[in-house]
Formats: C-alpha cells, sequence, structure tokens
C-alpha cells in the first residue's frame, strides 16, 4: 500500500524543485552575461589590432583580423 504524503511534504518537495530551477536559471543568466562580456572584450581587442595592423600598413594581418572579427559578429 502506498504511503499518502502529507501537505507538509509535498510543500517541501514543491519548494525544493523550485528552488533547484531557480538556481539553472541563475546559472543560464550567468553563463549568458559572461560570455557577452567576453565577446566583447574580444571585440575589441580584435578592432584594436585592426587599428595598428592599419598604421603599420600590414596588409595580411589586417585581412586575418579582420577575417576574425567577421567570424566573431556571424557576419
Amino acid at each position: 500500500m502506498e504511503k499518502k504524503k502529507s501537505y507538509q511534504e509535498l510543500l517541501k518537495e514543491y519548494t525544493m524543485t523550485q528552488q533547484k530551477n531557480e538556481t539553472k536559471a541563475m546559472e543560464w543568466y550567468v553563463d549568458f552575461f559572461l560570455n557577452g562580456l567576453l565577446q566583447q572584450r574580444k571585440e575589441k581587442q580584435l578592432r584594436d589590432d585592426i587599428d595598428q595592423a592599419l598604421d603599420e600598413k600590414d596588409k595580411e594581418s589586417f585581412t586575418r583580423l579582420t577575417n576574425e572579427l567577421k567570424r566573431l559578429l556571424g557576419r
């Protein structure tokens, strides 16, 4: 025979499930935020390196860095 759970047991299970879901959602938001920051940093570094390649008239580096920036931006 199956034991029926009390209201308190059901409430405790529900609360724990909600906490796990909130933790997973928070982890997703943190990953999303940090990945965005990393992409912004990488984009800025590439743009700075492109500017330097232009200043030095380094066509090979300019082309490579520009292609890398395009890939990063999904173009």
